[in-house]
């Protein structure tokens, strides 16, 4: 990457109101990614407050944002129409060269519709950049067995003060082995999984992971793909932070019955 790239990916935002929804380290792993691709036209939803489509602007990228509420936008020169993922995104077949989701799947309460539009405007061999909490890291896992979710429960008053709007809460707490078939489904092909940030606390799990592993080892193969043992003991699953970002690549008539 060259270093006027690397700056641009770093600098902070001028416009204070477009400040970004999501973690800050999901949205510089996303942008160092694009500092390094080709130009070319992004659609990005959830939009949000139009931080990330401010950025990849200011980065040469021709960016229009999808968002249920575009009232929130706040970005000029960009483009922002309302867009439900849950049924539609409105524009047409083969539109951009990229689409990119930052923490948005979780949120749908139909994440296969959802995938299957952003594939559906994505140009043939086009990269979806989707990122999502990781609920199938060590952590999480620990969390469900001692606490029985691996999210905060949604709580009723809070649905009643948002109006009865879903799309503020996690609705879909996506596995990895959830997410690789609907992006399978939606001809995505996974090619690249990145973690925003290591968490320090993640070595307490070495011995359960070295135990997975192990039990692992003695299994077989049919068992081992049956159970997609080659994305849920990834190390990037199992050791990755809070969120893990997935590189995808839209496959022309279908993806093969083999692993990422």
């Amino acid at each position: 990457m060259s270093s006027i790239a690397r700056a641009s990916t770093e600098q902070p935002s001028e416009n204070p109101a477009a400040k970004p929804k999501a973690r800050r380290s999901i949205h510089k792993t996303i942008l160092d990614w694009f500092a390094e691709q080709p130009r070319g036209k992004v659609l990005d939803a959830p939009a949000g407050y139009g931080h990330l489509c401010l950025r990849l602007h200011e980065l040469g990228f021709d960016v229009d944002g999808g968002e249920i509420n575009p009232d929130i936008f706040s970005v000029e020169n960009v483009e922002c129409v309302y867009t439900d993922l849950n049924r539609k995104i409105d524009a047409d077949d083969n539109t951009y060269d990229y689409v990119c989701c930052v923490d948005g799947l979780e949120h749908m309460t139909d994440p296969f519709q959802a995938a299957k539009e952003f594939s559906r405007v994505l140009k043939p061999g086009g990269t979806g950049v989707f990122s999502i909490p990781n609920y199938s890291s060590m952590e999480r896992r620990v969390k469900y067995l001692l606490q029985g979710f691996v999210s905060k429960p949604s709580m009723y008053d809070s649905y009643l003060a948002q109006n009865g709007n879903l799309f503020d809460f996690h609705n879909s707490h996506l596995t990895i082995v959830q997410l690789e078939f609907i992006f399978r489904i939606s001809d995505l092909e996974i090619v690249e999984i990145k973690r925003n940030d290591k968490k320090k606390k993640q070595r307490f799990y070495y011995p359960l992971i070295w135990l997975l592993k192990t039990i692992n080892f003695f299994t077989s193969d049919e068992s081992k793909k049956r159970y997609r043992r080659d994305l849920t003991l990834k190390d990037e699953v199992l050791l990755g932070g809070n969120n893990l970002i997935f590189i995808t690549r839209k496959v022309p008539g279908g993806i093969s019955d083999s692993g990422i």
